[in-house]
């Protein structure tokens, strides 16, 4: 991950290369699902009773619980590829700005150096005016550049700002896909929400917990992710991947 020595923080927290895998293994399940949900699983005409009844019923609950889960994991490997996308455009930019930064606290301490050059003239040189000129010039300089420094700065400081808002709706847009009453919502024919389907993967498959700690490699607080895989990768992203 990049660092910024020249700004003293990071502006935009993230690992883009980690959360575009996390999108290109929400695919791959979403296509594995997609198959296992297309077999249809034969009674043997010999088994008969309730035990093949409660098998046939179970078979036919997991098999409607999973259906809507494709649709939802690409989704969500939409949002995180797009998520990728704007940690690595958010990176381009805090690098600019910390290439800059790192150029003006450059000049800031030689300008500093100059000033004091510039009053130890003026206390030892014979011509006084010419020396509170330069002097006045050294200060004007030193002033510019830390005026520069400073725009730079906040400059970065309106990006990590953005960054993190982005964050915040990115992470919202992945609560959605788990939450009744969405776009996405509960499947008709009370066949479970994606929020009651993921409980029942993270039963079989540790995934959510490989994409939450895959995205968690940025600095910052520490979280608890919510139950649930859209709550794991919603408190990743929302600090931009940590």
């Amino acid at each position: 991950m990049p660092e910024f020595g020249g700004l003293g923080f990071d502006p935009v927290p993230g690992d883009a290369d980690a959360v575009a895998d996390a999108a290109r293994r929400c695919s791959e399940a979403a296509a594995k699902i997609e198959a296992a949900t297309a077999v249809r699983i034969a009674m043997p005409r010999e088994w008969e009773g309730d035990a093949a009844g409660t098998f046939a019923a179970r078979a036919a609950a997991a098999r409607a619980a999973l259906e809507p889960a494709p649709a939802v994991l690409r989704a969500t490997a939409d949002i995180l590829t797009g998520w990728a996308g704007t940690v690595v455009a958010g990176i381009r930019r805090a690098e600019q700005f910390d290439r800059r930064t790192v150029t003006l606290r450059r000049a800031l301490t030689e300008a500093a150096d100059a000033v004091e050059r510039a009053e130890t003239t003026v206390q030892f040189a014979a011509g006084a005016a010419a020396a509170q000129a330069g002097l006045a010039a050294a200060k004007a300089r030193h002033e510019d550049v830390r005026r520069e420094l400073d725009r730079v700065l906040d400059q970065a400081r309106a990006l990590e700002a953005s960054h993190r808002a982005e964050a915040s709706r990115v992470e919202e847009r992945l609560r959605a896909l788990g939450e009744p009453d969405t776009a996405l919502g509960e499947a008709p024919d009370g066949r479970a929400s994606f929020a009651e389907v993921t409980r029942g993967m993270e039963r079989f498959s540790a995934l959510g917990e490989e994409l939450a700690a895959s995205l968690a490699r940025a600095p910052g607080p520490a979280v608890t992710p919510p139950s649930g895989a859209v709550g794991a990768f919603a408190a990743a992203v929302s600090l931009g991947g940590r």
